[in-house]
């Protein structure tokens, strides 16, 4: 199953007011997010394509503020709607090549980049309103939806809560070099230091700090609360106190959403 209609038919089922996993949000809230999110990614495609000037991204929340007002049918109805567009709006900037991109959060995106956030953010809010179930195991555990974090999380704007510079600084961790694991895949190392934090993919390491299953290492990445059981702290332990730190940063310190 792939990630959208994974994420389509959570939402049919659940009601407005199920709890989630992003603090404070019930589920009215995260359709609100997705929603604006999916209708400022189709205006600026469609913006880009008409040539217009191109804009800064608006403030989440005050992209959200319209669609929370709705009522719950009216916001499902949007939620469709909005999603529609974005497809056909990325379609469209699909067709103008690889060298076509968007201005979006910050970062300059083509099609197939936003094509990829778009299955990372299913995948992670769906987890948000279920879990981890056998689907949301799978779907995040796919190597692609990490390799695009890694990139998302370094480049993201300064003031968003999961940006990795960000929650190093509110960690206080300054001095940071550490690997984690997956089995079967590829390592994250997160580097802390005098220029700030930052992510990259390498090749596995005889020495990690911590080893935890695919999909739970995404959710570290993103700052999701995880299952302790799932996640081997192996290394120095002043070292996996400071990556704790800043792993768990943005539901320490915000709401991680």
């Amino acid at each position: 199953m792939d990630e959208m209609t994974a994420l389509a038919e959570t939402l049919e089922r659940v009601p407005a007011d199920a709890p989630t996993a992003c603090a404070g949000w019930v589920a009215h809230d995260l359709m609100a997010h997705l929603a604006a999110g999916a209708a400022e990614m189709a205006d600026l495609i469609d913006g880009t394509l008409a040539d217009d000037r191109a804009r800064p991204t608006r403030d989440m929340r005050d992209r959200e503020a319209p669609f929370v007002a709705m009522g719950d049918d009216t916001l499902r109805s949007a939620l469709r709607a909005q999603s529609g567009r974005l497809v056909g709006a990325l379609m469209r900037l699909a067709q103008m090549g690889d060298d076509a991109t968007v201005a979006f959060a910050g970062r300059a995106s083509n099609a197939a980049t936003l094509a990829l956030h778009g299955r990372s953010e299913a995948a992670l809010h769906r987890w948000d309103l279920v879990g981890t179930d056998a689907t949301s195991r799978e779907l995040l555990a796919q190597p692609e939806l990490t390799a695009h974090g890694v990139v998302v999380l370094n480049e993201m704007l300064d003031g968003s809560p999961e940006c990795i510079a960000a929650r190093s600084r509110r960690a206080g961790v300054d001095d940071l070099h550490a690997r984690l694991a997956s089995p079967g895949q590829p390592d994250v190392v997160i580097v802390a230091d005098d220029h700030g934090a930052h992510l990259w993919i390498a090749e596995p390491d005889g020495d990690p700090t911590v080893v935890a299953d695919p999909a739970t290492r995404l959710l570290m990445l993103w700052g999701r609360r995880h299952d302790p059981a799932r996640v081997s702290w192996i290394g120095p332990e002043t070292v996996c106190a400071q990556v704790c730190a800043v792993l768990e940063a943005p539901y320490r310190n915000t709401r991680a959403a």
